[in-house]
């Protein structure tokens, strides 16, 4: 019989942005790229949330913490942090009051992004190094459990999470993953020293999706039967993790959810169950077996297929993930506010609205969508990206003897010298220099320079380097070497 219960509630609003309209696109021009965002949506769903969720449910927690001992661990999007700063300061105060009563928290991506799927995860590991900060300044606990966005999680993920010093990550317990195995142990990782939680996914979705459903042959859920469910289950601890919405917004209060939580740390305790945080179960247990998900068989907790489909799975997602990544390096050289912007629009939200999917999954996207077909969110979402690029490569141009030798480029733009990946004009710098001879050739048959012109976007630097080099075939490597020199932008 298990003796330990986890209990994760993620917290998460995303940034909305204006349905694009003939209108909004006229403000749009007038106001500039603040006026993309819905804020007074922004507003009332979070006022509205506050109401209903997060200061009740939070209420309860730390009420039960101090009487019963009772703990869970939250996930908090900073994008979240900063609206309730901005609209209901309450939220953040009665999570300051949970922590302080024994609840901890761990480090997503900071906007809930989509990051995680790109083809390289320095944004994901950035991210959740802002919200790790974040978290510390403004709960003063230090999260030592990375959990990235929806749980998305596969060996290389995991590893990116290893380096950058964390003890554990969390993800779901398909079974395409655990086969046989159990969710209710921790697991390692197979390439690293990374504690893995997998989620009880029945057992959650039990209270987030069948809890007022009548025709379940289990309704009504109380938290005596809930209670009596987890202490029968075999393993070492019954990992539960749920949208914190799902208490009061997904599950109106009319359910009688909210009685369902404030009654359900006693009933732990009478069926010998103790609620402990993610950190506290870092300390207490220890991983049965390992675990190994390629990155062709990445996990997430979302819809019935629990991979990446829920964001990537229609041409049109696929299409809209293609534009938004091909920004990142600019808006990384041109830096704020155009970062903080292109990672608004990378709210993982933006890419859920525009599934296509049918049946049980389907419903579960139209119910959080504000668009009523896949294709009208896609029109809208890349009209409004499509505004932003131009208006990114429009400032990148006006410095880019600045900007671009801040550029660094992800695998899919890099330029191939033999077995090395060329990111940077500094790399290219550098490899010209030590492999004058190999490079020479490049140089002679225009390739560099054509890189330079497509990808940099740098038409002066590839023609003073093509008329350098026609000029000096004998010496290309050293002429390019000179037009860079000459380029660099001063320190």
């Amino acid at each position: 019989m298990v003796k330990y219960v986890a209990f994760m509630f993620k917290i998460h609003q995303p940034v909305r942005l204006k349905p694009f309209t003939a209108f909004n696109f006229s403000n749009y021009v007038k106001y500039g790229l603040e006026d993309m965002y819905d804020h007074p949506l922004n507003k009332d769903v979070f006022i509205r949330a506050s109401r209903k969720c997060y200061i009740p449910a939070t209420r309860i927690i730390v009420e039960e913490a101090r009487s019963t001992g009772f703990k869970a661990t939250f996930s908090v999007s900073g994008v979240w942090v900063e609206a309730a700063l901005r609209y209901c300061r309450d939220t953040v105060d009665l999570l300051r009051d949970a922590a302080d009563a024994g609840c901890c928290f761990t480090a997503q991506t900071y906007y809930h992004s989509i990051s995680p799927i790109f083809q390289s995860l320095d944004e994901m590991a950035e991210q959740i190094d802002m919200n790790r900060s974040m978290i510390e300044d403004v709960f003063n606990i230090k999260p030592k459990v990375a959990d990235t966005t929806e749980f998305i999680y596969n060996n290389d993920i995991g590893l990116k999470i290893w380096s950058m010093g964390f003890k554990a990550a969390v993800t779901e317990g398909a079974e395409r993953i655990l086969k046989w195995r159990s969710p209710n142990y921790i697991y390692q990782s197979c390439i690293s020293n990374l504690k893995i939680f997998t989620r009880n996914y029945r057992l959650s979705d039990d209270v987030a999706f069948r809890f007022s459903n009548r025709l379940w042959d289990q309704y009504p859920l109380t938290a005596d039967k809930y209670a009596y469910w987890i202490s029968k289950s075999s393993g070492d601890l019954v990992f539960i993790a749920v949208d914190y919405e799902t208490f009061g917004e997904h599950q109106w209060p009319e359910t009688g959810i909210m009685d369902f939580l404030r009654y359900l740390p006693r009933k732990l305790r009478e069926n010998g169950v103790e609620a402990i945080t993610l950190n506290e179960a870092i300390d207490l247990l220890n991983p049965v077996d390992t675990i190994d998900v390629p990155p062709q068989n990445t996990l997430s907790w979302a819809d019935a297929e629990k991979d990446l489909t829920a964001w990537i799975g229609s041409p049109l997602q696929a299409k809209a993930l293609q534009i938004y990544e091909y920004l990142e390096p600019y808006v990384k050289a041109i830096g704020n506010p155009y970062l903080k912007h292109w990672r608004y629009m990378g709210v993982s939200d933006n890419f859920y609205y525009i599934s296509s999917k049918h049946g049980s999954s389907g419903e579960v996207h139209m119910y959080f969508s504000p668009f009523k077909r896949d294709v009208d969110a896609y029109t809208s979402f890349t009209s409004w990206l499509t505004l932003f690029y131009r208006e990114v490569i429009e400032k990148y141009i006006e410095k880019i003897t600045e900007y671009a030798w801040r550029i660094n480029l992800p695998k899919n733009l890099s330029y191939k010298f033999n077995n090395i990946e060329v990111k940077s004009l500094n790399d290219l710098y550098q490899i010209i220099k030590s492999y004058s001879e190999k490079a020479s050739q490049h140089l002679i048959d225009g390739n560099i320079q054509k890189w330079i012109r497509e990808v940099f976007l740098w038409n002066d630097l590839a023609a003073s380097i093509d008329d350098e080099v026609k000029k000096n075939i004998d010496k290309a490597a050293e002429a390019a070497l000179k037009t860079l020199e000459k380029f660099k932008a001063p320190k």
